[in-house]
């Protein structure tokens, strides 16, 4: 499955830097005060710990998807809004089916924000879901997340491209049921490909 998704990505990259050669005419860049959305799909490495070992251990992470939808407040600082599924993968002989969802925030800095190519860092933080379910049963952990990152927003016409990133995030949950309070936390390493669309804004356009 990991070869599998990392053949996606790494075709997903190479087409968007054909379309790129392709399209070099294209007037793009960031504009203050537009707006973008963007799909989202990638792999994560997911190494989770408790302080209380649980019975037939703790899932792993393997393929996930999600969306965002983005403020450029000026060319080089953009905030955003983001969501995040990620089905876990449950360890042999565990019954439940697992998975993740997060929702929060972030800050993109971008660093040449009137190319076509435009990298960036991120700041992101929010909150963190955990849940487990067999028939009849349904136990959750809850917390929040913290991540940090980089990437390119690479604009492949003038509204739209594909966005490579890579990002370490550090989840940390809390299990109440039955009092017990077990403190599971996850060190994460997400690799992902989406698409955006930007929309509206102003700015100096490009003759």
């Amino acid at each position: 499955m990991q070869r599998f998704v990392t053949n996606i990505l790494a075709g997903l990259f190479l087409s968007a830097l054909l379309v790129l050669v392709l399209s070099l005419t294209a007037k793009a860049q960031v504009l203050a005060r537009s707006v973008d959305v963007a799909g989202a799909f990638g792999y994560d490495h997911t190494s989770m710990t408790s302080v209380n070992p649980v019975s037939n251990s703790l899932p792993t992470s393997q393929y996930f998807f999600g969306g965002s939808g983005s403020y450029n407040v000026i060319p080089a600082i953009t905030v955003l809004g983001e969501y995040k599924y990620d089905p876990l993968v449950s360890p042999t002989g565990n019954p439940f089916k697992w998975h993740s969802q997060l929702a929060g925030s972030a800050v993109r800095f971008n660093f040449t924000p009137s190319h076509k190519i435009v990298p960036y860092g991120i700041l992101g933080a929010g909150y963190d879901r955990i849940t487990a379910t067999i028939p009849g049963t349904y136990e959750y952990a809850d917390g929040y997340y913290v991540n940090f990152g980089g990437g390119a927003s690479v604009y492949c016409g003038k509204h739209w491209g594909i966005r490579p990133e890579l990002r370490y995030e550090r989840q940390h949950t809390t299990y109440g049921a039955g009092g017990s309070n077990q403190i599971i936390t996850s060190n994460v390493a997400d690799v992902s490909g989406s698409f955006f669309y930007q929309f509206g804004g102003t700015g100096k356009k490009k003759k």
